[in-house]
């Protein structure tokens, strides 16, 4: 859990996986958060969200990766509770025009991650947690 979290909602847990199921919550929670937050916004955190997406569906279908590319970047930065970030970009749909990114990572703790990543065509994300492995 976040800090905020915590001194917002103190919890006691009955196990380590109700821990670790909230845990994955907030970060899929702040990874929201983070991949709707649009660069240059925040004046003390200029590098804080994403370039407009709406440049990167100009350019697809070869900005497709570099959408991936500063996906990456940013959870690296501003998501302390995961390492080992990979962000994969998945085939467009020909009828959908929506792009997809598949976002694999750990948690500090070693817990495995995986989020599928959605970007419609008006820029918001919307990101849901594909599973919780071991």
């Amino acid at each position: 859990m976040a800090l905020f979290d915590k001194l917002a909602s103190p919890v006691r847990y009955n196990s380590v996986e109700a821990e670790q199921r909230d845990e994955v919550e907030s970060v899929c929670l702040h990874l929201n958060s983070l991949l709707n937050s649009r660069r240059g916004v925040l004046s003390h955190m200029s590098d804080y969200g994403l370039p407009d997406v709406e440049d990167i569906y100009e350019g697809l279908p070869y900005s497709q990766q570099t959408l991936a590319f500063e996906v990456k970047k940013l959870i690296e930065k501003y998501e302390p509770r995961v390492k080992s970030v990979i962000v994969l970009a998945k085939d467009i749909k020909q009828n959908d025009c929506v792009i997809n990114l598949d976002i694999q990572a750990f948690l500090v703790n070693g817990l495995s991650l995986q989020f599928s990543t959605k970007f419609a065509s008006g820029g918001k994300a919307s990101v849901h947690r594909k599973a919780m492995l071991e």
